[in-house]
Parts: C-alpha cells; structure tokens; sequence
C-alpha cells in the first residue's frame, strides 16, 4: 500500500485545522449567531474530510442533518429565547466551576466504561451501502448511537430550560 498523493495530505491537513478552528471560534464567539455560524462552518469542514477519506454518504449528511438542520434549530432557539450575554452570566453561579469539574469527571468515567464494553474498533472493513450503515449503528455501535442521542436530549432540556428563565 503505497502512500496518499501530496495534494490529499495538504487538504486532510487544511480540512483537520479549519474544523479546529472554526470550533475554537465557535466556543470562543460572544455572539450567539456568530457561534451558530461558525459551528456550521465547522462541520460542513468535517463533511470534507469525510469525503476526502471516502465516507460520501457520511459526508451528505453532515452536510444535510448537522450543517442544515440542526444549525437552523440552534439558531431559532437562540433567537426565540433571546438570551443575552448578560442573561448567561446572571445564570452562572459561583459552583459551576465544580459543576465543570463534575462533568468532566463523569465524562471521563463514562469514556472509560464505554472503551471497557465497546468492542475493540481496530481496522475493520468500513460499511459500504446503506443498509450496512445501519446494520452497523445498530448492531456494534449501539452504544455510541445510544450516548449521541442522550446528548442531544440534554441539549434539548437545557435549551428548554433557557427559554423558560427567559420569561
């Protein structure tokens, strides 16, 4: 197996720090739109590097479900709630910084339990068609798919949770 084409290694390599910092933009940004936008630049890089690696179909729904849909619905939740910056900070208490601590424990603890049970992910034939894929999301990567739907719930909660402290 010989090695990739230079051109294919400076674009991995221009895609990788584009979604690093588009993401450090985003988490960085003090305007709620300017985060939604970087975030949507960020992933629609991640796209790229999914079709560059040959994942197309992975590729289009990052495109479609994450860079479209789930930026529009960031986007109308920050604009329906109409939180300001200044609001955030009210939120904040002085135990958050334990509250990070807490959840950067349990994350930790939630990844090595998740490493213990998930089968080893070595260098297996990547899914192919559709129905692979999803044979796969919901055979070996149940888990994983199972987290990243909790995670979304969160997400929805705290939004909900913002919007009622907005009123």
């Amino acid at each position: 197996m010989g090695s990739p084409p230079a051109g294919a290694v400076a674009l991995f390599l221009f895609l990788a720090v584009t979604v690093v910092g588009f993401s450090l933009a985003m988490l960085l940004s003090r305007n709620f739109v300017h985060s939604a936008a970087f975030l949507a630049a960020a992933l629609l890089s991640f796209a790229g590097l999914n079709a560059l690696l040959g994942a197309t179909f992975l590729a289009l729904l990052q495109v479609f479900i994450y860079a479209g849909a789930i930026t529009v619905v960031v986007v109308f939740v920050v604009m329906m709630t109409r939180v300001g910056v200044g609001d955030l900070r009210a939120l904040m208490q002085p135990q958050s910084g334990w509250a990070g601590a807490v959840v950067v424990l349990f994350g930790i603890g939630l990844l090595n339990a998740l490493l213990a049970f998930v089968p080893s992910l070595g260098a297996a034939e990547p899914p192919t068609t559709t129905t692979s894929i999803a044979y796969a999301l919901l055979t070996r990567y149940a888990a994983p798919f199972e987290i990243s739907s909790l995670i979304l719930l969160a997400a929805l909660i705290g939004a909900i949770y913002l919007a009622k402290e907005a009123r």
